[in-house]
C-alpha cells in the first residue's frame, strides 16, 4: 500500500532561509537568554479592551523591583504540594519592600490558589552578612514532613545564585543562596554556598540553580553550574579561566535534620566534556565551554531522576549540535549514570523543521535551546522544548541559530535512559517579541512542563500569539497555551489558549507553571498552577528594569473527556527504511540554483511532484512520465521552496533553495 509522507503542516509558517551570514544569524547566550535582533518594522496597536473574565480568573499576587526574578525557563518557581493543598511562588520580595530588591520572599495559597498570603515574610533577610548584592532567580519547594496535615509545619525550601560586590568577581555570580522556614515564619536558616572557585584567586563562582524539587522520599534536589564574571567594558575577568565556564555541574541534595529543622546538604559533581566555542565571537579567540543550564526532574515515587544539560558533547560519537547530556539515577539520587548519546541530527520528526549549514545545506544540525523537562508514570524523562536550526559548525558560531524564522518548532523528546522518542508537538506562529530593546528583554516561547500527580498525565505550556492580531508574527500580544498528554493511552488534548477570554489575554508575560497538577480542582480535574507577570500597573510588561506584577492564573487545565485525540505521525515520518531508499534515490541538482533544477529519481518509471512556497501555495504540480523532470522556477522570488516526490514506494519532501 502507498504510504503517503506527511508534509508539515507548519509549511507555511517556514520563512526563506536568505541567511547567509553572522549578521542573519541569532546568537544564543550561555545563559538560555537570547539576544534579539534590533527590529524597526511599525508594530500594530495592541486592543486596549480587557475581555471579561470567565470560569478561569486571575488572582494578583506579589510583586518584585523587576523581572529579573523569573527569566529562566528551567527554574521551578511555582509549586504545589497535595497533601495541604498548598500553592507557592517565590520571587524577590515585593517592590518598595524593606531592605532592597535582592532579598527573597514568596507567597501562598492554601485553598488551592482561590486567596493568598502575600510577601508574609523575608526568607534571605542577612544577605550573606551583608556581603552579598543580591539575590536572583529563585527555586522553591514545600518539603512536608510524613503525615503531616497542619499546613504552618510544612517548611518552604528556596534556593538561587547570588551576587556578590566584591573587586575579585566584580558584581558577579559568587554563591548559591539556601533557605528554608516554616510557613509560620519558624526555623528560618538561610545559608550562602559554593561548589566552584576560580583557579587563580579561589573566589566563588557557582551559579544557575534550577529545577528544585522535593521527591516523595523527602529529599530536595537542585542543579547548579558555575560561570565566568565579566570584568570592566565586557573584557574577561583577567584572573579567571574562561574554560571552565559551564565546566562543572553539581546536583545539590539536601536531607531534613528533624532535630535541628534544618537541611543537611550534599554535592555530586558531574564534568562532561564540550566542543568549546568562542562565545559570542566577540573574545578574540578565547574559548568556552559549548553549553548551558542544567534542570532536573524526578519520577512520583521519587527514585527515578534525571538532570539534564543542553550542550556540543565532544566525548560521544556525535556532533557539534547542542542536544541533551542526560544522567539518569533510579535509587533516588544515590548513584548517577550517563544515558547513552542520541544523534538528533538523522531523526527524520527534528528534521523536517531544521535548515542545512549556512555553508552546506545538505547538512543539519538541531540546535535545542528554552526547554523543560518532566518524569511520567513510567519514569521516563519527557523534554518539551524548542528546537531550532544550527547556524554554523565553526567553533566560533556553535552559540548561533538562524534568525530568519516566523515560526519555532516545539518537540517532545522522551527517554527511558536506553531509547529514545521524539514527537513533534506544533508550530509556534510568531517569534520572539523585544518588548524592551534597552535591556534585550522578550517575551519568547518559556516552554514548561507538569504533570499529574501520579504521572499518567502529562502537561506542557508555552507562550504564543494570536497570528490574526498581528501581522508582524511576533510574540507581541503572549498568550498561555497548552496541550496535555494520556501517558496509558497515547492520546492528546486539542491545543488550548488558557488565558483567552481571561484578564491574562495578550498580557501572559514569562508563564511559569508546577510540576504537579491540582487535581479535581474547582474548575477542571487538572488544574495547572501557573503564574505570570505584567507592569505594576496590571498592564503589558514594557520596560524589564521596572517595577512587575504576579499573577495566578486559576482554574485553568483539562478533564478527562479532553484527551480524545489519538497520537498523529510526526510530519516528514515514513518507516525508516522506507523513506532511507527513497531518500537515496531522490536527488535534485544543482541545490542551491537560480531558478531552474533537475529531479532525478533512480528505480521508478513514473512520479509526481509539487512544489510548494513557505506560505503552503503550491507553485507547480506535474505528473512524469520516466524518472527525471526539469523544474523552472526563474520568475519566483527567491528563498526556500519544497519538493513533494511522490512515487510507487511512497513520498518524500525535500527542500530547494533558489538564490538567483
Amino acid at each position: 500500500m502507498k504510504k503517503n509522507l506527511l508534509l508539515a503542516s507548519a509549511l507555511g509558517l517556514i520563512v526563506s532561509l536568505h541567511a547567509q551570514d553572522r549578521s542573519k544569524a541569532k546568537f544564543v547566550d550561555n545563559t538560555g537568554q537570547a539576544r534579539i535582533d534590533q527590529e524597526s518594522q511599525q508594530m500594530p496597536t495592541k486592543p486596549n479592551t480587557i475581555p471579561n473574565a470567565k470560569a478561569a480568573s486571575t488572582e494578583p499576587i506579589g510583586s518584585s523591583y523587576n523581572v529579573y526574578t523569573i527569566l529562566g525557563d528551567r527554574q521551578n518557581q511555582v509549586v504545589y504540594n497535595p497533601d495541604i493543598n498548598t500553592v507557592a511562588f517565590v520571587h524577590r520580595q515585593n517592590n518598595a519592600a524593606t531592605g532592597g530588591s535582592g532579598i527573597i520572599s514568596f507567597d501562598y495559597s492554601t485553598d488551592g490558589g482561590t486567596t493568598w498570603t502575600i510577601n508574609p515574610f523575608q526568607t534571605t533577610p542577612n544577605m550573606d552578612g551583608g556581603t552579598s548584592n543580591g539575590n536572583r532567580y529563585p527555586n522553591i519547594g514545600i518539603y512536608n514532613p510524613s503525615g503531616n496535615t497542619d499546613t504552618t509545619k510544612a517548611y518552604i525550601v528556596q534556593a538561587g545564585p547570588s551576587l556578590h560586590n566584591t573587586a575579585a568577581n566584580n558584581n558577579g555570580w559568587a554563591k548559591t543562596f539556601r533557605s528554608s522556614v516554616k510557613l509560620n515564619g519558624d526555623s528560618l536558616e538561610e545559608t550562602y554556598n559554593y561548589s566552584s572557585v576560580v583557579t587563580a584567586t579561589g573566589d566563588p563562582n557557582e551559579w544557575g540553580a534550577a529545577g528544585m524539587y522535593v521527591t516523595a522520599n523527602g529529599d530536595v534536589f537542585y542543579a547548579s553550574t558555575n560561570w565566568n564574571n565579566q570584568g570592566a567594558a565586557g573584557s574577561e575577568d583577567p584572573n579567571f579561566d574562561v574554560s571552565t565556564l559551564y565546566h562543572d555541574y553539581y546536583i545539590n541534595r539536601g536531607v531534613f535534620n528533624s532535630g535541628t529543622n534544618t537541611f543537611d546538604w550534599t554535592v555530586d559533581t558531574i564534568t562532561p566534556s564540550w566542543y568549546k566555542t568562542s562565545g559570542d565571537g566577540s573574545v578574540g579567540g578565547i574559548r568556552a565551554n559549548a553549553a548551558g543550564l542544567p534542570n532536573m526532574a524526578w519520577s512520583p515515587d521519587g527514585n527515578t531522576g534525571y538532570l539534564v544539560i543542553m550542550g556540543a558533547d565532544s566525548n560521544s560519537n556525535q556532533n557539534t549540535m547542542y542536544r541533551p547530556y542526560v544522567m539518569k539515577t533510579t535509587d533516588g539520587g544515590d548513584t548517577w549514570n550517563r544515558v547513552p548519546d542520541f544523534d538528533f541530527s538523522n531523526n527524520a520528526a527534528v528534521l523536517c523543521y531544521v535548515w542545512g549549514l549556512n555553508t552546506n545545506q545538505a547538512i543539519q544540525r538541531p540546535f535545542f535551546s528554552s526547554y523543560d523537562i518532566v518524569v511520567d508514570a513510567n519514569d521516563e524523562l519527557r523534554i518539551f522544548g524548542e528546537i531550532n536550526s544550527g547556524f554554523s559548525e565553526h567553533l566560533d558560531s556553535l552559540n548561533y541559530t538562524f534568525a530568519a524564522r516566523q515560526a519555532g518548532f516545539l518537540f517532545e523528546v522522551a527517554t527511558n535512559g536506553n531509547s529514545w522518542d521524539v514527537t513533534f508537538i506544533d508550530s509556534v506562529y510568531v517569534d520572539d517579541f523585544e518588548y524592551d530593546g534597552t535591556n534585550g528583554l522578550s517575551h519568547f516561547v518559556r516552554p514548561q512542563a507538569g504533570r499529574s500527580q501520579d504521572g499518567s498525565k502529562v502537561f506542557y505550556t508555552w507562550l504564543n500569539d494570536d497570528s490574526g492580531l498581528n501581522a508582524l508574527q511576533e510574540r507581541e500580544f503572549p498568550d498561555v497555551w497548552a496541550v496535555g498528554r494520556d501517558i496509558s493511552t497515547g492520546n492528546w488534548t486539542s491545543y488550548t489558549n488558557l488565558t483567552t477570554g481571561t484578564n491574562a489575554q495578550w498580557i501572559a508575560g514569562y508563564q511559569t507553571m508546577a510540576v504537579d497538577a491540582i487535581e479535581n480542582g474547582n474548575e477542571k480535574q487538572w488544574e495547572l498552577p501557573i503564574v505570570y507577570g505584567t507592569d505594576i500597573s496590571g498592564a503589558t510588561l514594557n520596560n524589564g528594569t521596572n517595577p512587575a506584577q504576579w499573577h495566578f492564573l486559576r482554574g485553568v487545565g483539562f478533564d478527562q473527556a479532553d484527551f480524545t485525540t489519538p497520537k498523529t505521525p510526526n510530519a516528514c515520518t515514513v518507516s525508516v527504511e522506507e523513506e532511507e531508499e527513497l531518500n537515496l534515490a531522490t536527488s535534485i541538482y544543482p541545490n542551491p540554483t537560480n531558478g531552474v533544477f533537475e529531479i532525478m529519481i533512480a528505480n521508478t518509471t513514473n512520479f509526481s511532484y509539487t512544489v510548494i512556497d513557505v506560505l503552503g501555495n503550491t507553485i507547480i504540480t506535474n505528473n512524469v512520465s520516466g524518472n527525471r523532470a526539469s523544474v523552472d522556477l526563474t520568475n519566483q522570488a527567491k528563498g526556500a521552496y519544497f519538493v513533494q516526490v511522490t512515487t510507487e514506494q511512497g513520498s518524500i519532501t525535500k527542500k530547494v533553495m533558489v538564490t538567483k
